[in-house]
């Protein structure tokens, strides 16, 4: 027997109450939302966002060096290319050869995204008879555009997108999600290809975190109604502790990083 409104709202108030209690606050008080997560900046605020937006080359170099050894770890492939030209070219290169699960036609989707533009796809698969979508942002899409996009996404083998940040001792990709940005196109896609910059590249989750909380300029972007964390291609070893990629989303993933 399902319990009544009543009953259910008993239950929750009681629950809320005790929590109320251990945390040594009167009973039905609220805070307001900006004082939930209160923390007073450490002391050392403009040095440590100094050492982590003005690093040299030499230390983007380290940091590249280290993403690509922890990626090796989770089966995550990193390619360096100097440009965004040869980067789009070597995906126009990884989509010639490879080929989808299901069907013979190549379809691919794309985030609407400068860093992509650069790459200039539209142009370079032109004559490849792939088909490109690209997910347009759009403010209040109707019912027939949602269909559209979800069947664009569903034809599509491999997924493009680029990232905010990339954890170079995880080999972790940060991606915030919003108007032609969609995360299931890093999700949906047996095949998920990122493009970042060599400067987007950083050291640890305590630093992510860190900017996040503290850098004006994330603080002014802010962490959207979703932001997806990936270290590497889908995977699973719960049966017979066999390792098989792909169970989940992407059986693939290629991270081209631009250093020019």
């Amino acid at each position: 027997m399902m319990p009544s409104g009543n009953q259910k709202k008993t239950g929750e108030h009681e629950f809320i109450t005790n929590i109320q209690k251990a945390l040594g606050r009167p009973s039905g008080s609220v805070l307001p939302d900006q004082s939930v997560l209160t923390q007073a900046p450490p002391p050392d605020l403009e040095h440590r966002l100094s050492l982590y937006c003005s690093r040299n080359r030499q230390d983007q170099t380290k940091l590249l060096d280290l993403f690509m050894e922890q990626a090796a770890l989770v089966n995550m492939k990193v390619i360096p290319v100097e440009t965004g030209s040869l980067a789009g070219s070597a995906v126009r290169e990884l989509i010639l050869k490879t080929e989808p699960e299901w069907g013979i036609e190549k379809s691919v989707i794309a985030w609407q995204d400068p860093l992509i533009e650069q790459l200039g796809l539209k142009e370079q698969l032109a004559s490849d008879n792939v088909a490109l979508f690209i997910t347009q942002s759009s403010p209040a899409p109707g019912l027939e555009e949602r269909e559209e996009k979800r069947r664009h996404l569903l034809e599509s083998y491999i997924g493009i997108t680029t990232a905010d940040f990339c954890v170079a001792e995880s080999a972790t990709l940060v991606m915030r999600s919003g108007p032609g940005r969609p995360r299931a196109v890093s999700l949906v896609p047996s095949v998920h290809v990122a493009v970042i910059k060599m400067d987007q590249i950083i050291q640890s989750l305590s630093e992510l975190y860190f900017r996040l909380k503290f850098d004006p300029k994330e603080k002014e972007q802010g962490l959207t109604n979703c932001m997806t964390f990936i270290s590497g291609p889908s995977k699973t070893a719960d049966i017979e502790l066999v390792m098989v990629h792909g169970a989940h989303g992407p059986r693939q993933m290629i991270v081209y990083v631009i250093t020019g």
